[in-house]
């Protein structure tokens, strides 16, 4: 009889041991709900033989290694192609903590928040994107067109952040490309500066002689 209970013992240690090492597998390899459909595509969507495979060999290198930032970016582009702007997001954020200063996935990052209307979140992304990539031209209009469409408030602001850019640029290639004085010279003309909205437009003309609608701006400015 003794016999038998300590058989019983020891074969409930053995399931209750199994029992556990199920659960804390299956709680391993579980998803959590955040990452449920991060490295799957929108039902219904129909992928090229082109993205089939760049799905394929970013999947595959994701099991080896879930941090691999290039397949998290293949993942991401094919995701934002069939219009998954959230999912999109998730990754592209992934990617930033693993590549902060990475002009693509930042880029990419401010494009998706405005078009999700999430203008915050886009300003902080472009501040980041131009201080880290002050040669990055499309990073000022971008931060430029946010300003004077939807936090006109901050419009002004950008006087002192091209001034700031086109230092940069200088000191990194010893002159700024013409679009940042023709940025500018709009600001400064928007916000009814026309005597250093002039100057810039001048500036323009100086660089890019052929520009006409820098002409045209410094011949209007010029007759008022």
């Amino acid at each position: 009889m003794k016999n038998k209970k300590k058989i019983l013992v020891i074969l409930l240690l053995i399931a209750s041991v199994l029992i556990a090492l199920g659960i804390f597998s299956y709680l391993k390899n579980k998803k959590t709900p955040n990452n449920e459909n991060v490295f799957s595509l929108p039902e219904g969507a129909v992928l090229t033989e082109e993205q089939q495979i760049k799905f394929e060999e970013a999947n595959t290198a994701l099991k080896i290694n879930p941090n691999d930032a290039e397949a998290l970016i293949k993942i991401a582009q094919l995701k934002y192609y069939f219009n998954d702007l959230e999912g999109a997001k998730t990754i592209y954020l992934k990617v930033s903590e693993l590549r902060p200063d990475d002009i693509l996935v930042l880029n990419n990052l401010a494009d998706i928040y405005d078009q999700l209307k999430d203008y915050d979140n886009e300003e902080k992304i472009l501040l980041k994107l131009i201080e880290t990539n002050p040669g990055w031209i499309n990073g000022f209009r971008a931060l430029k067109n946010l300003y004077a469409f939807h936090m006109k408030e901050k419009y002004p602001q950008m006087e002192s952040i091209l001034l700031k850019g086109i230092e940069s640029n200088k000191v990194v290639y010893g002159e700024a490309p013409v679009d940042f004085y023709s940025m500018l010279a709009v600001v400064y003309q928007d916000t009814g500066n026309n005597e250093k909205a002039i100057e810039y437009y001048e500036k323009v003309l100086d660089l890019d002689p052929e520009n006409e609608g820098a002409k045209m701006e410094l011949e209007k400015l010029k007759s008022i």
